[in-house]
C-alpha cells in the first residue's frame, strides 16, 4: 500500500481483527498481575497535537514507567528510555491495555534493579495504526510495506511525546530504544526510519517494514525477532528486512572505512558487530514477544540495554 496514511482497506481491517484475536489468546498474565508494592511508579500522561492555527487536533494518552528514585538520585544521573509500541489487540482508549505485554513488567522492582529505565507506552486508538501496512497483501501476494511520506497521526503524537519526555525527565540521550510487537513491530521500523538519529537500538518483533528504508536504518543496531510458524504476520517479512538492513549496513560500513585517513594502507580488517541481529524462534507462532522480552541468552533485553549510541555495537 503506497502513499496512504488514512483509510484502511477491508482486508487490512480483517487482518487487524485476526491480530487482535491472536494477541488476546496469548495475554501475558504476569504483566499486570504484580502487586502494586512490587512495582515502581507508572504515571499517566498525554500529548496534544495542534493545528497550525493553535487549535487542538487530537489528544493521545500514554503511560510512563518511572525508574526508582535511587536510580536517578545522584546529580546528573540519567537512565535509558524505552519506547514501546503495542499490538492491535491493545488498541483502545482506557490507557491501560498497552501495559499487557512487556510494558507492565518493566515496572517491577526486579526489572528496574536490573535495567533502570523509563518506558513510554502510548495507546494507539482503535481506529488508528502506528504505520499503514497491507498484511493481507503480504500473506496472499508477498507484498511488502511501503513507508508513507507522512506518518500516521498517532505516530506524529508518539514522536512528540518522546521529545516531551526527553526534555522533562532524566533520560540518557545515548540510550533511547525503540521496540514493538505485531502492529508495533511495523511501527518500530517506521519510527526509526523517521528519526534514525534518535535511537541507540531497535527491536521489532513479529512485524515488517519497507526494505527501501534500509539505508536510513543501517546505522541503528537492530535485533529482528519473529516466530517461525507465525500465522498472522508472515516470517518472510522479517527475513526481507534482515537482508535489506544487512546489505545497507555493510555498504555504510564500507563507505565509512573508505573515508578514514590512509584508507589505502594495508591493515587488519576491523571487527564489526552484525547488523541486524536476528532471531527466528522455532515452533513459535505469532506471540514471539513472549520468549523475546526476557533477559538471558534466549531473550533480547540484555542486548538491547547494552547498546549505547556512538559506541561500538555488541553482539552479546
Amino acid at each position: 500500500m503506497r502513499g496512504r496514511t488514512l483509510g484502511l482497506t477491508i482486508s487490512f481491517m480483517t487482518l487487524l481483527l485476526h491480530i487482535a484475536v491472536a494477541c488476546a489468546l496469548h495475554v501475558s498474565t504476569g504483566a499486570l498481575a504484580a502487586d502494586q508494592d512490587q512495582r515502581v511508579g507508572i504515571s499517566a500522561g498525554e500529548t496534544v497535537l495542534k493545528q497550525a492555527d493553535g487549535s487542538i487536533e487530537a489528544t493521545y494518552h500514554y503511560r510512563l514507567v518511572q525508574p526508582s528514585a535511587e536510580a536517578i538520585a545522584a546529580p546528573g544521573a540519567r537512565v535509558a528510555l524505552v519506547v514501546f509500541m503495542h499490538g492491535s489487540g491493545e488498541r483502545g482508549a482506557d490507557n491501560a491495555a498497552q501495559l499487557t505485554h512487556f510494558a507492565g513488567n518493566c515496572a517491577s522492582v526486579e526489572f528496574q534493579k536490573r535495567a533502570p529505565c523509563y518506558l513510554l507506552a502510548m495507546q494507539c486508538p482503535a481506529n488508528d495504526v502506528w504505520a499503514a501496512a497491507d498484511i493481507q497483501g503480504a500473506r496472499d501476494r508477498g507484498d511488502l510495506p511501503s513507508m508513507a511520506a507522512q506518518p500516521t497521526r498517532v505516530m506524529r503524537a508518539l514522536m512528540q511525546a518522546i521529545d516531551e519526555v526527553m526534555a522533562s525527565k532524566a533520560v540518557d540521550p545515548a540510550r533511547v530504544y525503540a521496540t514493538g510487537l505485531s502492529l508495533g513491530g511495523f511501527g518500530t521500523y517506521d519510527l526509526v526510519a523517521r528519526r534514525p538519529e534518535l535511537f541507540a537500538a531497535a527491536v521489532p518483533i513479529c512485524g515488517g517494514g519497507d526494505p527501501a528504508t534500509a539505508a536510513k536504518l543501517a546505522r541503528v543496531p537492530f535485533y529482528i525477532v519473529h516466530g517461525e510458524d507465525d500465522p498472522v504476520v508472515p516470517v518472510s517479512m522479517a527475513r526481507v528486512m534482515r537482508e535489506a538492513i544487512a546489505g545497507a549496513s555493510a555498504a555504510a560500513w564500507r563507505t565509512e572505512q573508505a573515508r578514514m585517513p590512509n584508507s589505502n594502507m594495508p591493515r587488519p580488517m576491523p571487527k564489526r558487530a552484525p547488523n541486524p541481529m536476528y532471531r527466528e524462534y522455532e515452533h513459535v507462532g505469532h506471540d514471539s514477544w513472549t520468549p523475546a522480552y526476557r533477559f538471558g541468552e534466549d531473550g533480547v533485553l540484555d542486548w538491547m540495554f547494552a547498546q549505547v549510541k556512538g559506541a561500538k555495537t555488541t553482539s552479546k
